[in-house]
């Protein structure tokens, strides 16, 4: 009679803490209130400047030439890129064709 008590009220902790460690027991909510006023301030705005390009431009070439306010790595550049030209990830750049060079502005929250 032991061994069932034993067993059952085992497998009903185990049921708790599983249920615990996967949907959890408390609401996901910021606690610390300086990493909410951190992830408030990281707001990015994405603008585009239509360029023609000229002989001998390259992506990274624009890219160098049109900086962004935000400080962004290099691939997360060069894949905005391709999405707003997906025409160029599969030929090459064409004398006085008209593409889309993304550029970056900080949002400025009051939150």
């Amino acid at each position: 009679m032991r061994f069932l008590i034993f067993t059952a009220v085992f497998f009903l902790i185990a049921a708790v803490i599983k249920i615990d460690l996967t949907e959890g027991t408390v609401p996901l909510a910021a606690f610390d209130k300086q990493q909410a006023v951190e992830v408030c301030e990281q707001q990015i705005a994405v603008k585009t400047l239509s360029v023609v390009t000229a002989a001998g431009d390259t992506v990274q070439s624009l890219l160098a030439a049109y900086p962004s306010e935000v400080d962004l790595s290099y691939p997360e550049r060069m894949a905005q890129f391709y999405k707003l030209n997906p025409h160029l990830q599969k030929q090459a750049m064409v004398t006085g064709e008209l593409i889309k060079i993304p550029i970056y502005d900080k949002i400025e929250n009051n939150c």
